[in-house]
């Protein structure tokens, strides 16, 4: 008995001697849109848990293609902070999978995230023949152009109107003095961002 006792301990000691190809944990993804700055966003995770074998890096996949690797926990882009090592990395709706990679280039299994893709597409831009006027404004924000829909949000981002609506003015006397911002499509097709302040 003494001898399967000590057996199985010396099994159990051997297996808790060498590591494992453990997960990342705690994947966590963060994103935004401000207006000027566009999409911000960052993808971080903490490393595996131990015992692990010699860990070298990480694996990030959009989908099933490798995207790149690194021996960093996180990726991002945040132009307002000067972080912009990863801003191609957010281009379309994807998976992204991150895996832990051991010596010898054996990858851990996946952890995963639905990414919905950019918060704004790439047709949008600040047109310079659009003009709001008055600015600061205090009741009717007019316009230089026919507009088919708009939404304002405000300074953090949240929609404070949004509707589907044609004219070349809108009234705004209902809002709190402040900073907004007036995105709309006009009858060409241009979407355009304006900032504007309500007295």
């Amino acid at each position: 008995m003494k001898k399967h006792f000590l057996f199985i301990f010396a099994i159990l000691i051997y297996n808790l001697g060498f590591g494992q190809n453990n997960p990342v944990q705690n994947l966590a993804w963060y994103h935004t849109h401000i207006f000027p700055y566009n999409n911000i966003f960052s993808l971080s995770w903490a490393p595996p848990a131990t015992p692990h074998n010699d860990l070298i890096g990480y694996n990030i996949y959009r989908g099933n293609e490798l995207y790149r690797f690194q021996t960093n926990t996180s990726l991002g882009c945040d132009s307002r902070s000067g972080i912009n090592d990863g801003c191609d990395f957010l281009t379309h709706a994807f998976i992204v999978n991150v895996k832990a990679v051991y010596e010898g280039n054996i990858e851990s299994d996946a952890v995963s995230y639905t990414i919905n893709g950019p918060a704004l597409g790439t047709k949008e831009f600040s047109s310079k023949s659009f003009t709001t006027f008055p600015n600061p404004v205090k009741d009717i924000l007019n316009f230089s152009e026919e507009i088919t829909d708009f939404k304002i949000t405000d300074s953090s981002g949240k929609i404070i109107e949004q509707m589907s609506s044609s004219g070349k003015s809108i009234n705004v006397s209902k809002l709190t003095k402040g900073t907004y911002i007036f995105s709309a499509t006009t009858k060409s097709g241009e979407i355009i961002n304006k900032k504007f302040i309500k007295e």
